[in-house]
């Protein structure tokens, strides 16, 4: 299995906090999305941004990985437990669906949906719903708490 390096992807160091990830993937993201970059590598990068993304702004994945990444930098051949590598499978397969959604949707809304996350809502992208209205469920129910 090769362990893709994300920190590398996205350009901060092992120890960045989240909100220097997010920075980092938003400067990052705004030179890849489609909007901005038709190159053939682009795509490609694209996704690698998303997957890098998903999995170190969530603290779990990110744990999980960066065991596996000190695994991987340290053993020579890489020995990664099979359910670790299922579930590293696993993360990339959830960050291509992401990624093919981001892709899909404007530069301007996929900044705007990053103001959302930080604020801690989800659930905006669904099978059934459009980003449009997964905001505006979202805003109802910011408006419910109040």
């Amino acid at each position: 299995m090769e362990l893709i390096n994300y920190y590398t992807i996205l350009k901060v160091d092992k120890s960045a906090d989240l909100d220097t990830i997010k920075k980092a993937f938003r400067e990052e993201i705004t030179l890849y999305h489609p909007d901005k970059n038709k190159s053939e590598g682009a795509k490609a990068h694209f996704n690698l941004l998303v997957e890098a993304f998903d999995i170190l702004s969530n603290p779990e994945k990110r744990k999980a990985y960066d065991s596996m990444l000190k695994t991987s930098l340290t053993s020579k051949p890489v020995s990664v437990e099979q359910k670790k590598q299922e579930e590293y499978t696993e993360w990339k397969k959830e960050a291509k669906k992401k990624s093919d959604t981001f892709r899909l949707t404007d530069l301007s809304d996929l900044l705007l949906l990053d103001l959302f996350l930080d604020l801690g809502v989800s659930g905006l992208f669904s099978e059934t719903n459009t980003l449009i209205d997964g905001l505006e469920d979202s805003l109802e129910d910011l408006l419910d708490m109040f």
